[in-house]
């Protein structure tokens, strides 16, 4: 899960003939790299953008710039809704939100997502019936249905939400 790149041995096996040699058989080994796609909690924004610590002392900021910077790296996908610039517009202004994205916009790394009715309604229904937070209960839904893993340290995505969708802490991307 952890491995953001499957590597597929396609195997194309091409028959020739030779002269002299009779039957010669070329073998062509290509290699095809599917990108990862990942969806990137709000807490770990926060952590990336307000350089955070956890209680216990742990680097929050410096797992998160690490992850983002590998996911940059590789050139793997980070997809996002209105759930993430609502929930970041709580902290900070319109534009400081932007400037956050806008790098990551101009990589071609940051794809945005619109969120579904039926989404919707499952993460409603998901949220009310786990007592979650409904956002986090979207997001789970929406990286299910897009193929993304989600990248969170919050306990219910690690240990609930994991059951509906893929989850990495950062350190772990």
């Amino acid at each position: 899960m952890s491995q953001k790149y499957i590597l597929q041995d396609i195997f194309l096996k091409q028959r020739t003939k030779d002269n002299h040699a009779g039957q010669v058989y070329k073998f062509l080994f290509c290699f095809r790299v599917i990108m990862a796609k990942y969806w990137i909690d709000t807490c770990v924004w926060r952590d990336f953008y307000e350089d955070r610590f956890s209680k216990s002392g742990k680097p929050l900021g410096e797992y998160a710039t690490k992850a983002f910077m590998k996911i940059l790296k590789k050139r793997d996908k980070i997809l996002f809704s209105e759930s993430l610039i609502k929930e970041l517009q709580k902290d900070y202004k319109k534009e400081e939100v932007n400037k956050m994205l806008n790098l990551l916009f101009i990589s071609d790394v940051l794809i945005r997502v619109e969120i579904k009715k039926e989404e919707y309604l499952e993460a409603k229904t998901i949220s009310e019936s786990k007592k979650l937070p409904f956002v986090d209960c979207l997001n789970a839904i929406q990286a299910r249905n897009h193929q993304a893993i989600i990248v969170s340290q919050d306990e219910h995505f690690t240990k609930i939400l994991s059951s509906i969708v893929g989850v990495v802490k950062p350190q772990d991307v």
